[in-house]
């Protein structure tokens, strides 16, 4: 798979292309402070989230050629995606706040 950074903004924060080969899973982490919307625009995925401090897993599964919706990830959440289709899947990413190596405030949390 890959991952490519599309655009980037003081302002707006940043705009990623993910691709995910069938059967991968990505994510497992969270943010303090930053929101996400993951956007399936082809493929199938099972996007999950869980609040910090909770058991309980919200599952989204996606299928782009059915719909094409957003999944918000607010802060506090762990999350990740897995390709459950047989093709690969193409996701854009958005983030609140564009990725400063310095202050990645990224922490790996299994879903």
């Amino acid at each position: 798979g890959s991952f490519t950074e599309l655009l980037r903004s003081a302002q707006a924060g940043q705009v990623s292309v993910n691709i995910t080969r069938p059967g991968v899973t990505k994510g497992g982490h969270y943010h303090q402070n930053k929101f996400e919307k993951f956007i399936v625009v082809s493929g199938r995925a099972r996007i999950r989230l869980r609040r910090l401090g909770d058991d309980r897993v919200y599952s989204y599964d996606e299928d782009a050629s059915r719909a094409i919706r957003v999944v918000d990830i607010p802060p506090g959440y762990t999350h990740d995606i897995t390709n459950v289709g047989e093709t690969d899947l193409v996701t854009v990413m958005w983030i609140s706040e564009r990725f400063d190596p310095a202050t990645a405030a990224t922490y790996p949390e299994p879903v």
